[in-house]
């Protein structure tokens, strides 16, 4: 898959989770590597208030898409990202914000080592 490709899958599940015709903007929290995924996520609606988006209602492919866009973007070694924010708006626009947080990655590496 393209990165495009894998934008368009993660957005395409959002937009299926979502319970409501009428909502301003959904937010996919991603925690991963080239081996695990673990995301949740919410949604306004169009009072503004916070809705639960059913992550595990996602297609099988959405988690194993995130790995490989973990391995696409850090190739190389460069642009270290352990966490993820996808928002995405009703009209389609996306943004993905790429995320390093040591504690995270020291308690992956603690865990693995146990």
């Amino acid at each position: 898959m393209t990165v495009d490709e894998i934008y368009l899958l993660i957005a395409q599940n959002i937009a299926n989770s979502i319970q409501s015709e009428d909502w301003n903007k959904a937010t996919l929290n991603i925690q991963g590597d080239d081996t695990y995924v673990d995301t949740t996520g919410e949604y306004l609606d169009s009072n503004n208030v916070a809705q639960s988006l059913d992550v595990h209602n996602f297609d099988a492919d959405v988690d194993f898409a995130i790995m490989e866009l973990h391995e696409i973007t850090t190739e190389g070694g460069n642009n270290k990202w352990n966490k993820a924010i996808f928002t995405l708006t009703p009209d389609g626009d996306f943004d993905m914000e790429f995320i390093w947080d040591q504690e995270l990655q020291n308690e992956i590496n603690r865990l693995a080592n146990e």
